[in-house]
Formats: structure tokens, C-alpha cells, sequence
């Protein structure tokens, strides 16, 4: 007994990979809360709001025309870049400035890693704060009834943009500890975000697809996110692209003799290495990528199983007793459309190829292997109008365009492309008989001659009517030509027959004028 408590008591001494965790997240603590980024997430908060999220609400209510401003032209990054950038900065150079870096250098932590904690603190405030605004913003659009499914891959690419954007701050304060670093850094941010702008504006294809601010192939098509999925493959290799920045960035910092052993500047040499060769294989990843029916594909990253398209119940109505089917993310359209086609398809009914049902297909996107052709066609047995809604432009805000859209502009466009489609006229102008035709047949729908050149004009046909209205005459200092020439001339003549001589004319000779096999002197 008396040995038994003689023996000496043990102290077990603690494992460093333990100790070392602990230390690590206390300073991390430390950090968030001392950190600069709160400060001026206010600021960054206003602008987001007049920039990102304001002009959104000018456009129609389907994701890819909210987000096409603030996502697609990465008005997110843009207003949170530059102040991230400026701030990392700050904090990078802090103790340079403050005289402390001899004294932190003498500290058992390396250097770099003390470093490592100050720059993911202020990683973590501003790419939480970017996750927050763009989720009251989503938020905000799912209470107003924005259609289709948000762009999730995107909003990962802002976040990683903001990171690289903090990555690269903290690497010019660390390296030039200055008052002066965070001015210079926000305004290289500012600067780098005007250039990708400009640079992306001009560039629908190559490298510059990897630019964060390039909505090129993305953007452009209203039903991503509704008839097929937001296809992944360019915003992985901007993840990456940024990914690499970032770490390349936070790299450099290592290298100085101050930020700790040789063995520790080799890592960070490494690594910084293995970063910039990941930035540069994103940049020749998106050199390689090609414009499919829905949107950027890029073939090393490219999974066939997000061609899927997403299934979904039509919402569906009656246009003059004709079934008419949208998509359920265009419902509030479905009046429209229905008042826009109902007169086109009682002046159509019961003639040879006639539409027997209304339904809506996805838009594509314009590239060799899925162009976006015709706008509206008609086809199969019993034929079906097929109306790629997506790429008119529907009632209401319209982003870009010089006014909101009337309910009068777009029955007027649906009734013209759905008679073109009916006389066959395919994506040219078609025979001057099919013009005169059509021309006759929106006549009977409710666009009257003198109106229809300027309809012609709004969807671009008019200059393909030149040599066929026969005045010479497309675009007047008033507008588009008047409605004259040889083609109005024998439309008005067809348009003066009785509705039943012009029906039982047409059901004879429907087949020769889609063939192209009538001329205007043919007509009755």
C-alpha cells in the first residue's frame, strides 16, 4: 500500500493533432470576430439591391430572364467583388502595418497558417453574406411566382468568384503591407470585372467563355430551367478556373521566407503550382466547349444524363375549340395565347392541315446541331401547332426591350408566325402567292393591311418582303413601307371574295401553294 502510494502520478501529455485543431478554430474565432468584412457588407447590401436584384424585376417572370442580368452577367460578383477584394486587402496587410510582423513571426504557429486563419475568416463573412442576399432574392422570386427551377449551379460559381475575389485581395495586402493595399486591390477588382464584361460581350465562343461576367450561350434561351435542365458543364470549369485562382493566390503567401520552414514554402509552391495548372486546364476545357440545343457543352465534363428533359403537367386551355398546351411555368401566358390564336384558327378550320391541337416545345438554342428554325410549325398527323414560346416575347416587362410588351403586340406576332407556318412559307419569306395569302388570312384574323408591314418589321420579316411588295421600299424615316405592291394587290383581291369561295379555294389548292407551285396570277 505504502509503495502503491509512493508511485509517482502520470500527466498525460496532450497529442499535438488535437491541440492543434483547437488552436486553429479559437483563432479562427478570434478572427470572425475581429475581422473588417462585417463593416461593409451594408454598402455591399445597397448596391446588390439596386443593381442585382432591381433590374431583374423589369423582366418576365421565368428564372433565366430574372437571372439572366444578375446571374448571367455576374452582377452578383461585380458588386461584391471589387469591396471583397478591398477589404481582404485590409486585413492581409494589418499587421504589416501595425509593425507586428516581426513579432508574429517569432510565434511557435507558422506564419502562413496564422495568415491562412485571418483570410478564411474573411472568406467566410463574405461568401456566407453572397449566399444570404441571393437567397432572399430567390426567396423574393418564388413568392412572386417566378416559373422554372433557379440556376444552383451558377449561384456556386458566384460564391466561388467571391472567394477567389477574397483570395486574391489578401495576397496583395500580404505582399505589400500598405494603407494603400486595399484601394488598389478593390479598384484591380473593379477593373478585371470591367474588362470580363467587355471582353464577354464580344466573345460567344473560345477561352473567354471562362469569364465569370460571359452570358453567352446560357442565357439566351428562355426555357433552360423548364423544358431541360441548366446544364452544368461551363460552370464546373469556372469553378474551377476560380478554384485555381484562389488557391494560387493564397499559395503566393506562402513563399515568403517569413511564412515559415522550407519545407512549408516548398508546399506552398506546390500547391500554387497545381492551382494555376487547374486554372489554365478550365480555360482550355471552355476553348473546347460547343453550343448544343441547351446551351454550353463541354465535352470532357458533359453528362448525358442532364440532356434528360424535365417532365411536367401541361396547363392547358381552348383557342375556337382547338386544345391549347403550355408548359406549367408560362400558365399566366395561357389567356393570352388562347386570345392571340383563337381568330387564326377559325379562319384556318376544317381546311386540309388545319391545326388539331395547340401545344407549346422548348426553344433551342441556335447551333448546328439544334438551331432554333421557324418559330411556330405545324406537323404530324393530326397536325399539331408546335409554339417554342420562349423565343417571342411575351406580355408584360421585357427586360431590354424599349417598353413592357401589349397584349396586342403579341397576338400579333403569334398570329403572324402561325400563319406563315400554315401557308407553308418554312423559314424564308415564302412565294409571293403564300405572302399574299398570309397577308389575306391575318387580314380575316384581325391585322389589317396597313398594319401588317410594321408587324412584318417588329419580327424582322419586312426586308425579306422587299422584292415582293414591289414599292421598293422597306423602311421609310416614319417606319416600315406601306402595304402596297403586287402581293397586297392580289390579297386584297382574295381577301374581297365571299369566306366560302375563299375556303373552298383554299381546301383545293392548299397542297400547290405550300409546295411553291402557284403564282400571284393564280390566285383568285
Amino acid at each position: 500500500m505504502s509503495a502503491a502510494a509512493a508511485a509517482p502520478v502520470r500527466h498525460r501529455t496532450p497529442r499535438a493533432t488535437s491541440a492543434i485543431p483547437r488552436g486553429a478554430a479559437r483563432l479562427l474565432l478570434i478572427e470572425l470576430r475581429r475581422n473588417a468584412m462585417p463593416w461593409i457588407l451594408p454598402l455591399i447590401a445597397a448596391l446588390f439591391w439596386f443593381d442585382s436584384y432591381r433590374p431583374s424585376t423589369g423582366t418576365a417572370q421565368l428564372y433565366v430572364l430574372r437571372t439572366f442580368w444578375n446571374m448571367g452577367q455576374g452582377h452578383t460578383i461585380i458588386d461584391f467583388g471589387p469591396f471583397v477584394a478591398g477589404v481582404a486587402a485590409w486585413m492581409g496587410s494589418r499587421d504589416g502595418r501595425r509593425g507586428l510582423a516581426d513579432l508574429v513571426t517569432a510565434t511557435a504557429r507558422p506564419r502562413w497558417a496564422a495568415q491562412l486563419a485571418t483570410w478564411a475568416a474573411t472568406a467566410i463573412w463574405a461568401v456566407a453574406a453572397y449566399l444570404v442576399f441571393v437567397g432572399v432574392m430567390f426567396a423574393v422570386y418564388a413568392h412572386q411566382g417566378v416559373g422554372g427551377t433557379p440556376p444552383w449551379w451558377w449561384v456556386a460559381v458566384g460564391a466561388t468568384a467571391v472567394t477567389a475575389f477574397s483570395a486574391a485581395g489578401f495576397a496583395v495586402g500580404a505582399w505589400w503591407p500598405s494603407r494603400f493595399a486595399a484601394p488598389v486591390a478593390a479598384f484591380g477588382g473593379f477593373l478585371a470585372m470591367a474588362m470580363s464584361s467587355q471582353t464577354g460581350f464580344r466573345s460567344p465562343s473560345g477561352w473567354a467563355l471562362i469569364l465569370p461576367t460571359n452570358s453567352n450561350g446560357n442565357f439566351d434561351q428562355t426555357d433552360s430551367g423548364i423544358f431541360y435542365p441548366w446544364l452544368p458543364d461551363l460552370p464546373i470549369a469556372r469553378i474551377m478556373f476560380l478554384a485555381g485562382i484562389a488557391v494560387a493566390a493564397l499559395g503566393l503567401t506562402g513563399l515568403p521566407a517569413r511564412a515559415g520552414g522550407p519545407w512549408l514554402r516548398r508546399a506552398a509552391a506546390v500547391v500554387t503550382l497545381a492551382a494555376v495548372a487547374s486554372a489554365g486546364t478550365a480555360a482550355g476545357l471552355a476553348s473546347n466547349a460547343r453550343l448544343s440545343a441547351h446551351g454550353m457543352v463541354i465535352p470532357a465534363l458533359h453528362d448525358a444524363a442532364n440532356d434528360a428533359p424535365i417532365t411536367y403537367t401541361p396547363a392547358c386551355g381552348r383557342a375556337a375549340g382547338v386544345p391549347v398546351c403550355l408548359n406549367p411555368a408560362y400558365r399566366r401566358w395561357l389567356p393570352d395565347v388562347n386570345a392571340a390564336l383563337a381568330p387564326v384558327l377559325a379562319e384556318v378550320a376544317g381546311l386540309p392541315g388545319a391545326p388539331a391541337r395547340t401545344t407549346q416545345v422548348a426553344g433551342a438554342y441556335s447551333s448546328a446541331e439544334g438551331g432554333a428554325g421557324q418559330a411556330v410549325t405545324i406537323s404530324g398527323r393530326p397536325p399539331v401547332l408546335r409554339m417554342p414560346l420562349g423565343t417571342l416575347n411575351l406580355p408584360g416587362p421585357c427586360g431590354f426591350c424599349d417598353g413592357p410588351v401589349t397584349a396586342a403586340q403579341f397576338a400579333a406576332q403569334l398570329r403572324l408566325l402561325s400563319v406563315h407556318a400554315f401557308v407553308g412559307a418554312g423559314n424564308g419569306a415564302g412565294t409571293p402567292a403564300q405572302q399574299a395569302v398570309q397577308a389575306a388570312l391575318l387580314q380575316g384574323a384581325g391585322i389589317p393591311f396597313a398594319a401588317q408591314p410594321r408587324v412584318l418589321d417588329a419580327y424582322g420579316m419586312q426586308a425579306s418582303w422587299a422584292l415582293a411588295t414591289g414599292n421598293g421600299q422597306v423602311r421609310g424615316s416614319n417606319g416600315p413601307g406601306p402595304a402596297t405592291g403586287p402581293v397586297y394587290a392580289a390579297a386584297r383581291r382574295f381577301a374581297a371574295l365571299p369566306a366560302a369561295t375563299r375556303h373552298a379555294w383554299l381546301a383545293s389548292h392548299l397542297a400547290a401553294l405550300r409546295a411553291g407551285h402557284l403564282t400571284l396570277a393564280q390566285l383568285p
